[in-house]
């Protein structure tokens, strides 16, 4: 059986090293620099930024149970990119007039009613303490941080690590002709889809998670050897564009569910299957829950 690193070295001889990527982590970034970068993306980077930075806001929220009241429900989080008091550069605002960067919508669980606030008014109208609000505005300033490590890679000049992307996607190839394939990190899959296709870097921490699935994939390889296996540079090139192409198709196709429910897959992948049945019970639960509301 050919070593599968030399045969897909003796295919790219040119591009098989990985290029460099800092991998010492995240950067903190000042407002006007975060704003001053954000304004150079273009339309589809300041779009996947956006949707991440919701979907983390969203995530962060569902998990804080103190701010569940008997009458109103946390529904999502409008943010204001562009948001700039002193340059009059706003276009949220709270219920009262302000103008606000996060714009937070409760909905009624009685009514359907929605109402937007900015922070102040969101701990007000839920009666929580100074305390947890604190606590929201420290979890607000946390997702902008995991964002700037985005904001900070392309502002060095680094953009989505296709060399890396192609030797995942080798091992995906080798992964698929094996009697019992490795269960790589379907999540992890469509998140770097979605960088790809805006030419954005990727997260250190879904580097570094990429360089474990294809380490992963080359122990079960090992560990079932097998002499069917006969790599062809035109059937892996054909796979790898079938691959994307269909990976694509399938998120076009899937619906749009409740952050929990993505954090709850997300969790699933990473736990051995013996554990999975406390993951189910809540995703149970979850689903239980929403067609109460219903």
């Amino acid at each position: 059986m050919k070593d599968q690193k030399s045969l897909y070295q003796q295919w790219y001889p040119n591009t098989y090293q990985l290029k460099a990527y800092p991998l010492e982590g995240r950067k903190a970034l000042t407002v006007k620099n975060r704003q001053e970068i954000y304004q150079r993306l273009i339309k589809p980077q300041r779009h996947l930024i956006e949707k991440h930075k919701k979907y983390q806001m969203s995530s962060f929220f569902v998990n804080q149970h103190h701010l569940i009241d008997a009458h109103w429900v946390f529904e999502t989080v409008n943010i204001d990119e562009n948001y700039n008091r002193k340059l009059k550069r706003y276009h949220l605002h709270c219920q009262c007039g302000k103008a606000i960067k996060y714009q937070f919508i409760l909905k009624s669980k009685k009514t359907g009613e929605t109402i937007a606030l900015g922070i102040t008014h969101f701990a007000d109208h839920l009666g929580i303490s100074q305390e947890v609000a604190n606590e929201i505005k420290k979890g607000l300033n946390q997702v902008d941080l995991a964002l700037d490590e985005l904001l900070w890679l392309k502002d060095r000049g680094y953009t989505f690590p296709e060399d890396l992307w192609q030797q995942f996607l080798y091992g995906l190839y080798r992964n698929k002709e094996l009697i019992r394939p490795y269960a790589y990190n379907q999540v992890l899959v469509e998140r770097l889809l979605e960088f790809k296709a805006a030419a954005m870097p990727i997260f250190v921490a879904d580097y570094l998670a990429v360089l474990n699935e294809i380490r992963a994939i080359e122990t079960r390889v090992q560990e079932e050897p097998t002499t069917t296996f006969k790599g062809n540079k035109q059937l892996f090139e054909r796979f790898s564009n079938d691959f994307e192409q269909l990976e694509k198709e399938t998120e076009d196709l899937k619906p749009k569910y409740h952050a929990k429910s993505y954090e709850l897959y997300d969790q699933w992948q990473k736990i051995e299957k013996t554990e999975r049945s406390k993951v189910f019970e809540d995703f149970q639960k979850l689903v239980e829950a929403t067609h109460l509301k219903d």
